[in-house]
């Protein structure tokens, strides 16, 4: 599995944001553009009410932090959604693999060609949420940015089950 470059303006702050509940189902977002360096953005506030969120800040961090992250659901028996776009879509999916016990689902964006292989036989559902539009009308390249109300909107859509 590859290491992600942790170097560049996005590499500074914290590796891992925690936010919302404490105890209740998780949201571990692997986002490889190394957003929400102190906070959660904005659009994501509104998750907050209904599950603790672990954004893993790629740039910042290494695998090993996102295992962490996961090691720690899984000693307090918690589940979790994995949420990743572009590059660390496949990530995503290795991760899910090795923790079936506590992963549901690995919701992705833009995935890379290929990284939508399914998980058959874990219980666990692979299921892509955004994608960027191609077109004149695009404004943002590939991969769409984790924080953007399109990737909020395809994660409520899947936890409710709408998709």
């Amino acid at each position: 599995m590859r290491e992600f470059e942790r170097s560049g303006p996005r590499a500074d702050g914290a590796a891992v944001v925690w936010a919302g509940l404490e105890d209740g189902p998780a949201l571990v977002v692997v986002d490889p553009a190394g957003a929400a360096k102190h906070d959660l953005p904005p659009t994501w506030h509104k998750l907050t009410d209904r599950f603790q969120v672990a954004w893993c800040r790629t740039p910042a961090s290494s695998l090993e932090e996102l295992e962490d992250v996961l090691e720690t659901l899984s000693e307090r028996d918690v589940r979790a959604t994995l949420v990743a776009s572009g590059e660390a879509c496949q990530v995503a999916i290795a991760m899910a693999r090795q923790f079936t016990h506590i992963v549901a689902s690995v919701l992705l964006v833009d995935p890379v060609d290929g990284d939508t292989a399914s998980l058959s036989g874990t219980g666990v559902e692979v299921r892509v949420v955004a994608l960027s539009h191609a077109g004149p009308s695009d404004r943002v390249e590939a991969p769409l940015p984790l924080g953007h109300p399109e990737v909020v909107d395809g994660v409520v859509a899947a936890l409710a089950g709408t998709t």
